[in-house]
């Protein structure tokens, strides 16, 4: 009987074992028997399948997915539907995800680092520019070949960055993805941009270096409103040692807003590969001047050192001009510092550190010193609108004192220029020309009470006292709503005209959540959102209808201030159950097991070489398996070794019908003896056999035979016997049959005893 085949999607995909399972997926290996090669297979929660907006949704970015073709990104080459479900042909990469490599080997080395970042970043650009945005980058997104080649994957499951109101496949309000990656617009529920990806590349990035996220928390919502609330530690100050570029780039891609990260994913790449190639310090804000040595040709000795624009793009060297040392330049400002100490250490392997290095030093740097070989980068403007700037902290105090001085002389003359025009024009009503006109002074106004005013009414007469407004709102139980209780100045103090005050309004009381279990989905969405928070849904299997709203975090009545977010559980129905694995258990234990799953039980027997009889060789559907509740799990149970014909071994001598009978996997039983005729060939020959041949027999089985012998022939004194309880029984001859009683009842046998000695 044949064991069961594996479980085959579109008749092509045959699942071989369980790979890992996502929050929106489980992965298993595959073979495409069409193209015989292994692939990833991404299977669908039915959640998901069951929502006509997110089919189409699926159905249109798998198509775009497929057609994105970047050596860093997973390639996806089929889809479709199957099993009340949606899936994915992926392909397959052999290796691990960063996630891993970071919980084995610690922080990675900075260098390493920002080449994976480059990568990751060159493949969200390609994506971005065919209209995706990833949604979840993150560590084990990212995975790693044996050969060190960076992929990124699940591009499958994208969000398209243009959709029409009538699509309606950006739901606004929910979030998708890992809320330690999330960008702050992902995370209140807003439209998601490249940007999005990048901060969450940025994440990425500070994990690597620093070997954990910038924002922990006890649960996902608490991480998510520290994603939109608080500022990251810069990385330097959380155990990472790293160049001052480089953690530039990363506090730049972690910025809230998303208009003050990099625009697009190539100007991250374009400063990871200017960090790689040796700008490790933030250059000035001022372009310095070529000197007339540089315009003119190669530097002299002596020379002064080029300025940071020429650090940030150096131009090529000409390729058939030889390298020649460059002498030290002169005591001066230093334009480029070498990188803090253990920045680039050699002294340590790095993780998943490339061996392309260049141990050639270059004057200036520290000679210990090791630095990628990169190729050199070509000349760019030399203030890139993606590059990071910052103030260089030696001369910054003396170029602010000059600006200072600069700025007084240019107000002292602008206000000369003003007296000699009034002068002139005879403005200021006197009859002496030469006297100064001076303004009228500014109207001092006392400052009325306004406590107790509503808001309007408080507007209204600051405006009619021509003050500036600034309202502050705060919760207040015992103030009605929208009533002014507290001002900035206080009444009675005397302000200038056009002075700003700050009116202290009251809210009333604190919002409270409201009660939305019971709801669909979309209902408990709709109204938290109408009531200022931000929703975060979550899935799990339950009794309920599938959509229905189950549980809520904070529950209905909590007061809670809008904007907050408020996390919802929705059902999923009773949902699917991974078959168990019950192999190698008896058939009670797997018949229980299955049926506390939820699974209803069948049987199947058949024979097995290694498995014993009675325990379980293995389940349909092979466990791992998601299947949903009450169906039919047949579990194949051993009935022992297989069986097979007897093979015929009557005629052949003694030890030829032995080793045939060995190979088969069976025993020589007993042995018995009859004489034959002297001189006949039946002589040491098998004479019968018993199971007959092409009887059905397990292996294992004995087998006995009848050997023939001359009359009166007797054992040779040194056989030995086939057993030998003490040292005082005769042995027989190693060479001769073993003789065995009883004889064969089925016709008269003469058997001889063993001869003692």
């Amino acid at each position: 009987m044949s064991e069961p085949g594996p479980t085959v999607f579109n008749g092509r995909y045959a699942l071989l074992r369980h790979l890992a399972r996502g929050g929106m997926a489980d992965v298993y290996l595959a073979r495409d028997a069409l193209l015989d090669r292994q692939v990833a297979l991404k299977v669908l929660f039915p959640e998901y399948a069951d929502e006509p907006s997110f089919v189409e949704r699926f159905r249109r970015e798998a198509q775009a997915a497929a057609n994105l073709n970047h050596p860093h990104i997973v390639g996806v080459y089929d889809w479709g539907q199957e099993r009340g479900t949606y899936y994915l042909v992926m392909e397959y990469v052999e290796g691990r995800s960063m996630a891993d490599v970071l919980r084995s080997t610690g922080p990675l080395h900075p260098d390493r680092a920002a080449e994976i970042g480059a990568a990751v970043a060159d493949a969200l650009g390609t994506a971005h520019k065919a209209g995706l945005v990833h949604r979840d980058v993150k560590l084990g997104n990212i995975l790693v070949n044996d050969d060190g080649t960076v992929k990124v994957a699940d591009f499958g499951i994208a969000t398209a960055l243009v959709a029409t109101a009538s699509d309606n496949l950006t739901r606004a309000g929910s979030v998708l993805g890992t809320a330690t990656y999330f960008s702050p617009e992902q995370a209140q529920g807003k439209t998601l941009s490249g940007q999005s990806d990048l901060y969450s590349l940025g994440i990425v990035l500070y994990e690597m270096v620093t070997g954990r996220p910038p924002f922990v928390a006890d649960n996902p919502t608490a991480v998510a409103l520290k994603q939109v609330q608080e500022r990251p530690v810069p990385p330097n100050r959380n155990g990472a040692n790293i160049a001052e570029s480089l953690q530039a780039i990363i506090l730049k891609l972690l910025a809230k807003d998303p208009s003050l990260r990099y625009p697009a994913a190539a100007d991250l790449v374009a400063d990871l590969q200017r960090y790689l190639a040796g700008a490790h310090q933030i250059p000035s804000r001022k372009p310095t001047a070529p000197s007339p040595a540089t315009a003119q040709g190669p530097v002299a000795q002596g020379s002064a050192a080029q300025g940071p624009a020429a650090l940030i793009s150096p131009s090529p060297a000409p390729a058939a001009a030889p390298r020649r040392p460059v002498a030290t330049p002169p005591p001066g400002p230093a334009v480029h510092r070498s990188p803090p100490a253990g920045t680039r250490s050699d002294q340590q392997p790095a993780p998943l550190m490339p061996s392309r290095f260049d141990q050639q030093v270059a004057p200036g740097s520290p000679p210990a010193g090791t630095r990628f070989h990169q190729p050199p980068v070509p000349p760019a403007a030399p203030y890139p609108p993606a590059y990071y700037y910052g103030e260089p902290s030696g001369d910054g105090w003396k170029r602010t004192a000059l600006m200072l001085v600069l700025l007084t002389g240019l107000v002292a003359v602008l206000g000369a220029l003003v007296v000699a025009f009034y002068r002139n024009l005879d403005l200021g009503g006197s009859d002496d020309p030469a006297s100064p006109v001076e303004p009228p002074p500014a109207e001092v106004i006392e400052m009325p009470s306004l406590n107790g005013l509503s808001l309007s009414g408080a507007e209204d007469r600051l405006r009619d006292l021509g003050l500036r407004i600034e309202v502050d709102y705060r919760v207040n139980t015992s103030i009605p709503e929208d009533t002014v209780f507290d001002q900035s100045p206080p009444a009675g103090q005397r302000v200038d005209e056009s002075d700003a005050v700050t009116l202290v309004v009251s809210r009333g009381e604190t919002p409270k959540v409201p009660p939305v279990r019971g709801r669909t989905r979309e209902q408990a969405t709709q109204r938290l959102m109408e009531a200022g928070y931000v929703v975060i849904p979550i899935t799990a299997a339950n009794q309920a209808e599938a959509g229905t709203v189950i549980g809520q975090d904070p529950i209905g009545g909590t007061e809670l201030s809008d904007g907050e977010a408020v996390t919802i559980t929705v059902s999923t129905g009773p949902g699917q159950v991974f078959v168990p694995d019950v192999r190698n258990v008896s058939q009670l234990t797997a018949f229980n097991q299955l049926a506390e799953a939820g699974f209803r039980v069948g049987e199947k027997r058949e024979a097995h070489e290694t498995v014993e009889e009675g325990l379980v060789i293995d389940t349909d559907p092979t466990a791992g398996t998601p299947l949903a509740p009450n169906n039919v799990v047949t579990v194949i149970v051993s009935t022992g070794l297989p069986a097979l014909p007897m093979p015929d071994v009557q005629g052949l001598l003694f030890d030829t019908g032995k080793l045939n009978l060995e190979r088969e996997g069976l025993t020589i039983g007993s042995v018995t003896f009859r004489p034959v005729e002297a001189g006949s060939t039946d002589i040491g020959r098998i004479l019968a056999q018993v199971p007959a041949p092409g009887q059905q027999v397990r292996q294992g089985d004995p087998v006995d035979v009848v050997v023939g012998e001359p009359p009166g022939t007797s054992v040779d004194p040194d056989e030995e016997p086939e057993e030998t309880p003490t040292t005082e029984e005769p042995v027989p001859d190693p060479e001769g049959p073993e003789t065995t009683e009883p004889p064969d009842t089925t016709e008269p046998v003469d058997t001889t005893e063993p001869a003692e000695n």
